[in-house]
């Protein structure tokens, strides 16, 4: 996968996890913290929240695995060279 590419993906993700994290207060990380510590046990149960938390869970994992492969991506080719490449194309 290509850097630009990557990078709009994890945008696009990002977009969508605005959206959970404005309309329950919290942030991605934070609520990802609470979920996987069994915080949110109460609220996982009922219907209502269940297949929202659901999507934003696996949105979050998604992008927890994409800015993994930024991470590797940027630490093997030095940030001006990545610059060169997108400006070149």
């Amino acid at each position: 996968m290509k850097l630009k590419e990557l990078i709009q993906d994890m945008t696009q993700l990002e977009a969508n996890l605005r959206r959970f994290e404005e309309k329950f207060g919290v942030k991605s990380a934070e609520f990802y913290r609470a979920i996987t510590g069994g915080e949110l046990d109460e609220f996982d149960a009922l219907d209502e929240y269940r297949m929202e938390f659901i999507e934003w869970l696996a949105l979050y994992k998604t992008w927890l695995s994409l800015n993994e492969k930024y991470h590797q991506l940027v630490a093997r080719q030095p940030v001006a060279i990545q610059i060169k490449t997108v400006l070149a194309a």
